[in-house]
């Protein structure tokens, strides 16, 4: 499922864009940032959702397709997640049989 144009294609664990090398996810960030902010100034519309600014905060590796994501997430928010939902115990949830 390879793109030709940009050499991007969707992770099947997750859904998301991949992207061959971090260089690249980082310079589709960067286009992302500037592509906004030159269309919130020629566009001079009043902006409420997150007021102009951009989503995309790092890029990080994918184990699943071997490619880079693009995330809002920060490191230490990904974390914290991350240890909440390991600290969770599914073993005492009432099973379902069907």
């Amino acid at each position: 499922m390879e793109n030709l144009i940009s050499k991007t294609w969707k992770c099947r664990a997750t859904g998301k864009v991949a992207f061959p090398s971090l260089m690249e996810a980082k310079w589709r960030m960067f286009q992302f940032k500037v592509r906004s902010r030159i269309k919130n100034k020629l566009d001079g519309k009043r902006i409420k959702h997150r007021m102009g600014r951009y989503a995309c905060k790092r890029a990080y590796y994918c184990p699943y397709c071997g490619g880079y994501h693009i995330t809002k997430w920060k490191k230490a928010d990904y974390e914290r997640y991350r240890n909440l939902v390991m600290g969770w115990d599914i073993s005492s949830s009432p099973s379902v049989s069907f």
